[in-house]
């Protein structure tokens, strides 16, 4: 649960993932590895709220905003609880500080952020970042990018040996809008 908790710290729990993570391939995301006991943010709420908005709001602005609040936080280690700091991410990619301010003030997306939160902890997730593949294991955490993929090809190699053929040519028949990577399959 997104709560606030102002006693947290980075754990070996924390070092442990952001150093597996740290060890990836040359153009992977960098990490860097705090100190056990440097502040953790408080709470991922505020984050949650403001990348809530983006993307309800500012759609074509989202994935840039994302990509900087994973920076800021897992590269620069950010106190993304910080409304200061989200503004300046915020304003990095374009996206206006006082709105962002407003967002948090008003707690408008507060319930969507609870909703999503309570979805994706029935379906099992209780973790950032968690990856759903078809017929797999979720995929929680930062794990090397080799297996990654070889976990993302032998998912697309399943889907693409269940999607359904042309009668005549024999080419996959894709239909706009199916996706295929949404949800995971028992087996």
């Amino acid at each position: 649960m997104p709560e606030d908790r102002p006693d947290r710290t980075f754990t070996e729990y924390h070092r442990a993932h952001r150093h597996a993570a740290g060890v990836q391939e040359t153009d992977a995301p960098r990490f860097q590895i705090p100190a056990m006991g440097d502040r953790y943010p408080r709470s991922s709420l505020p984050a949650l709220e403001v990348a809530t908005w983006a993307r309800e709001e500012h759609p074509e602005r989202f994935e840039a905003f994302d990509l900087a609040l994973f920076e800021a936080f897992f590269g620069r280690t950010e106190d993304i609880s910080d409304p200061l700091v989200l503004g300046r991410i915020g304003a990095l990619v374009g996206l206006e500080p006082s709105a962002l301010s407003d967002v948090l003030g008003t707690g408008r997306y507060r319930p969507m952020v609870f909703e999503e939160y309570l979805e994706a902890a029935n379906q099992g997730i209780h973790g950032i970042p968690t990856i759903l593949l078809p017929g797999q294991a979720p995929i929680v955490g930062a794990v090397p990018y080799p297996d990654l993929k070889r976990a993302v090809d032998r998912a697309l190699a399943g889907t693409a040996a269940q999607r359904p053929r042309d009668a005549s040519s024999g080419a996959m028949v894709i239909q706009e809008g199916t996706a295929f990577l949404d949800r995971p399959t028992s087996g």
